[in-house]
């Protein structure tokens, strides 16, 4: 078992401290980006979705909060007292509400995107319901904490409570990456550009998905490895903006795809159907996703492959992320 010292207790919380102050930068830096360019959309986001990016912004903020309150309580009120070190200020409290909040709203957002994706009520309720048993199970933990008597009993008391927490934490975002990368490739069609855009949205998901899950995985193993000490708290720190950052940069980046698609004019979005048409005013040709043909070589469509290329043609995908249509 290791002791607990100046080194993994207070030291632990100032190393948590700097780099989550870092990523908090980056969130504000992105919440910029996302009203910045809402303003030059001629369809922006829906109301909702504004209120959400706000309230996920606000809550990372109340967390940054305390959580300096909380250090500057044990390097500057009670400088030198290592007895304070023991005691969980009331700030500790106010750090944690915020982090379970954010953590369910970005989960909920994404679930509700796996669920417009793939259509299945079985698939998203199925991974909501194992975010909502991790809320649960935080609240039951922060509840608990109030009858802990010293900081040094938190994580030798209620250890298995943060890794239960942690654990399916971690679970929830695997099954959600899991889940977009099924069902993308599913979307899969014979035209190389769409695929190369497929491609590239998958590897976001993973991406995003894994940072989180990989801090949460960190902060259960801390915990079981060194009880006792705040390590875990170094990693419990960054989690908040972790997740408020790729629910941002999720936003965030559909502007960037929605260039890489413009190619000579055409447009690749994602809809709730695929369909091609001309700006020239000509008659709709409607296709359901599976209309497509899969095969390589097939390129008609009712119309010539070369038309397909012409300036005025948009071509619809289903895809998430990109569309502002999937956001209503």
């Amino acid at each position: 078992m290791v002791h607990a010292n100046i080194d993994n207790t207070l030291g632990a919380l100032f190393i948590g401290l700097v780099l989550s102050a870092v990523l908090n930068g980056v969130t504000y830096s992105q919440t910029w980006f996302y009203f910045s360019a809402q303003q030059q959309r001629t369809n922006p986001d829906p109301l909702w979705l504004k209120t959400m990016v706000v309230a996920v912004v606000v809550l990372d903020l109340l967390h940054q909060l305390f959580t300096s309150h909380w250090m500057y309580d044990y390097c500057v009120t009670n400088f030198g007292n290592s007895a304070a070190l023991n005691v969980l200020p009331w700030s500790y409290y106010g750090m944690a509400y915020p982090t379970g909040a954010v953590t369910v709203i970005v989960q909920s957002f994404y679930v509700w995107r796996v669920w417009r994706l793939s259509k299945s009520a079985v698939i998203a309720g199925a991974i909501w319901s194992v975010s909502l048993a991790q809320f649960g199970a935080f609240l039951y933990y922060v509840a608990r904490v109030f009858h802990v008597p010293n900081a040094t009993d938190l994580s030798l008391v209620l250890g298995n409570y943060a890794i239960l927490v942690n654990a399916l934490g971690a679970a929830c975002d695997i099954f959600i990456a899991c889940a977009m990368v099924f069902y993308l490739r599913q979307s899969q069609t014979s035209i190389k550009r769409t695929n190369h855009m497929l491609r590239s949205i998958t590897v976001f998901t993973v991406t995003t998905g894994i940072v989180s899950s990989v801090c949460a995985i960190m902060v259960l193993s801390m915990a079981g490895a060194y009880p006792g000490t705040n390590i875990e708290l170094t990693f419990y720190f960054m989690l908040t903006r972790l997740y408020a950052n790729s629910f941002l940069a999720t936003l965030n980046v559909r502007d960037h795809m929605r260039e890489l698609s413009n190619v000579t004019g055409g447009i690749i979005t994602t809809s709730n159907f695929v369909h091609t048409r001309t700006t020239a005013g000509a008659d709709v040709h409607s296709h359901e996703l599976d209309d497509f043909p899969r095969q390589k070589g097939t390129q008609n469509f009712g119309r010539s492959h070369g038309e397909l290329e012409d300036v005025g043609t948009v071509i619809s995908v289903k895809v998430d992320r990109i569309t502002d249509a999937d956001y209503k």
